[in-house]
């Protein structure tokens, strides 16, 4: 099987080489000339690739005669309106229709769910308030509307890895907002073993929630984060103390799965760190 990722930074490339390690050809695109050659030295097949580039090169026709597409490329902050990074979406789909392409798997974001202060299932209602989760959902829209029966939609909530830990960025900070707002985070390693399983099980024209099973407050979980790293804590404006926001359930997707998440845990996802 090949298999073409686009996107291989982060989480494409750790994915890349456990699809590798399974048998697939890997077909892996980045923005950069030096990440191929070190992709290239991983034993994959890179494609120097840009949203937005040419998608009619022929350099990127490899792309399009795998079997199965990965969609990993985040919105990020070069990419202001939803028509400018959806429009290039839905020609990377277009083309990708049109060939030996026959299935894809979009990595979506729980924010596509917005702020309701509930339990978030699969089936909840979007109402997206951010522009990242406005324009992933648009490209949901987008990814069903070309491959109806033949993709999957993963939504996985914030990302945590050995070298990627939100509290990284909130060390030290004051007058943090939202103390009570439950925490959803998953990490790296059940990320990609989702995707190994869906492509493993077919697991086609699903929608599937990615979340830790326990949901700490902000200030409890990350407070708690900075001295067991020996960061300086945040500072959160008073709260009421009582747990709010959404909380992402991810029972119904490890179901279909037949999964157990790596780290159930969000107090476990920090044993990587020194």
């Amino acid at each position: 099987m090949q298999i073409s990722i686009t996107g291989c930074g982060w989480l494409g490339q750790p994915l890349a080489l456990r699809l590798k390690s399974c048998g697939c050809d890997i077909v892996a695109s980045t923005r950069s000339k030096q990440k191929c050659q070190a992709l290239a030295s991983l034993g994959l097949h890179p494609v120097q690739y840009s949203l937005g580039d040419n998608i009619h090169s022929k350099a990127l026709g490899v792309m399009f005669e795998s079997d199965i597409l990965i969609l990993n490329i985040p919105v990020g902050r070069k990419n202001p309106t939803i028509e400018n990074f959806a429009q290039h979406m839905q020609i990377l789909l277009e083309q990708a229709s049109h060939s030996k392409i026959k299935k894809v798997i979009f990595i979506s974001t729980t924010s596509v769910y917005g702020n309701s202060s509930c339990v978030i299932t699969e089936k909840s209602p979007t109402n997206p308030t951010t522009l990242s989760g406005k324009i992933n959902l648009h490209v949901e829209k987008l990814v069903t509307k070309y491959f109806p029966n033949n993709s999957s939609i993963i939504r996985p909530a914030g990302l945590v890895g050995a070298d990627r830990h939100p509290v990284n960025y909130l060390a030290g900070k004051t007058g943090v907002a939202n103390p009570d707002d439950m925490v959803n985070l998953i990490h790296q390693e059940d990320v990609i073993n989702t995707i190994e399983r869906v492509i493993q099980k077919s697991l086609w024209g699903n929608i599937i929630n990615l979340s830790s099973l326990i949901h700490p407050t902000r200030i409890q979980y990350y407070t708690w984060a900075a001295k067991k790293l020996g960061l300086p804590p945040p500072t959160f404006i008073a709260g009421s103390g009582i747990p709010s926001g959404k909380q992402i359930n991810s029972d119904n997707s490890l179901q279909l799965l037949g999964l157990r998440f790596k780290y159930p845990n969000p107090f476990d996802m920090l044993g990587q760190y020194p």
